[in-house]
């Protein structure tokens, strides 16, 4: 153990004190490797966090069905944050605790406003996305990594209600002009961040990580303190800015990395292992009389 930890980089005075008593966890390029697989180092990892009553709370941008297998591999937590926090819920049963659809002719034009931009939009309800015709492909080729229940549309306008968020997926070489474009155009209404290399969550403003993790963690009688956080991406930057403990991996952008307390090595290593050992322990030593 003590050499595994010595993989861990500490990054500030924190980790001396922080006993978390809550884990909130992202899932693409944290839990996953890039591949989106889940290593079996880490299943078990995660799993050890129950010898020690810690709940493990998956945070993510994906929808319920989208998140089953993790869900089931970890043994996380009943209660789980979607679509960045726009569905809080009871994972078994699909209870909304909160929720936060987009307002539906605002998403309409969001949508029009991605294809113009040579972009490719995803309308995600809460157990099917609606994507149109043209943009299949695209659209099969992340909902076959996810397990999303996929159905075609002929236009914008026959997608039901409102949705909890778009998903688009753009080109590399503009996602980042195309994610300035829509911020400012719909700056008043939605929060639009970049969640992978080619990839844009859309969603409701104040829709965000933190605030789900603060709803949940009230549930617990907890506060920010008493959470340790982990992600990896822009739509994670205020979950670990609010969390007592803030983890991060090595793949993460520099500027997530920057407001790290520890980083625990790539994804693609099964880097979280270490972080959820390092976390049993510490709570374990806290506790022993």
């Amino acid at each position: 153990m003590e050499m595994q930890m010595n993989r861990l980089r500490f990054a500030s005075e924190r980790c001396r004190t922080a006993v978390p008593r809550l884990f909130v966890c992202d899932v693409d390029r944290t839990l996953l490797t890039h591949s989106h697989v889940l290593l079996p180092t880490v299943s078990a990892a995660a799993r050890s966090l129950h010898s020690v009553k810690l709940p493990l709370i998956l945070a993510s941008a994906r929808s319920p069905v989208g998140l089953e297998r993790v869900h089931a591999d970890v043994g996380a937590s009943d209660t789980v944050c979607c679509f960045n926090g726009a569905w809080i819920g009871r994972f078994s049963s699909r209870t909304a605790l909160k929720e936060a659809r987009l307002d539906r002719e605002t998403a309409l034009e969001a949508m029009t406003s991605v294809h113009d931009l040579g972009g490719n939009p995803i309308w995600f309800d809460l157990e099917t996305c609606f994507v149109l015709k043209p943009d299949e492909p695209v659209a099969r080729r992340r909902t076959d990594v996810t397990g999303d229940r996929l159905q075609l549309i002929s236009k914008p306008s026959d997608a039901p209600t409102a949705p909890f968020k778009l998903l688009a997926t753009f080109p590399k070489e503009t996602i980042e002009a195309s994610v300035s474009l829509l911020s400012s155009r719909f700056s008043s209404e939605l929060t639009v961040a970049q969640s992978g290399a080619n990839l844009v969550e859309v969603v409701r403003n104040g829709v965000q990580k933190d605030v789900a993790a603060a709803f949940i963690a009230s549930g617990f009688g907890l506060g920010a303190n008493d959470v340790a956080a982990a992600g990896d991406s822009d739509n994670d930057l205020g979950l670990l800015c609010w969390a007592g403990l803030a983890i991060t991996v090595s793949n993460a952008k520099p500027h997530v990395q920057e407001v790290a307390d520890i980083v625990a090595p790539s994804c693609d290593v099964g880097g979280m292992e270490l972080a959820f050992e390092w976390v049993v322990e510490r709570f374990s030593k806290d506790h022993t009389v």
